[in-house]
């Protein structure tokens, strides 16, 4: 079934869907720090530039053209814009897509969970209509591993 359409972009703030993906961040960041070895993030914290690159450049770019680019122009085919459970046909390829370009650099099974947090990506996108929103939430994401990583 199709979702609610997007609210206004000025909306988001006060939206609890917003809010649910922020919430599910930190908890994502306390279960990193919990669970996984000491340091696991120390190669992207080695140098100002890597931490800036990691938390702003990288969510940017990424951004720009999985969401910007691949996912909008996905969303122009009638079959891929139909959501099941808020989630298009679009978002999915854009996501997998993402996650699997992940392998480069990541352990399969990391790759692999790079899928969840950037279907929230694509959701968000498609849900307010702003390329900012997903930016943000990105760096965020990326912030919130490089500090539970670190701690």
């Amino acid at each position: 079934a199709m979702t609610d359409p997007a609210p206004a972009p000025v909306a988001a703030l006060t939206d609890i869907r917003l809010w649910m993906v922020v919430a599910a961040n930190v908890l994502t960041g306390v279960s990193l720090w919990l669970f996984m070895p000491a340091g696991f993030a120390a190669a992207a914290a080695a140098s100002p530039w890597s931490i800036a690159s990691f938390v702003v450049l990288w969510p940017v770019v990424e951004e720009l053209l999985f969401r910007g680019v691949i996912q909008r122009e996905l969303l122009r085919a009638q079959v891929l814009s139909k959501r099941y459970a808020g989630i298009s046909g679009a978002n999915l390829l854009a996501s997998t897509l993402f996650a699997s370009l992940h392998l480069v650099n990541h352990p399969p099974l990391w790759a692999v969970a790079v899928l969840v947090p950037s279907l929230a990506l694509g959701y968000t996108l498609e849900r307010y209509q702003r390329l900012l929103i997903p930016v943000l939430l990105h760096g965020l994401f990326n912030a919130t591993w490089l500090v539970a990583g670190n701690l």
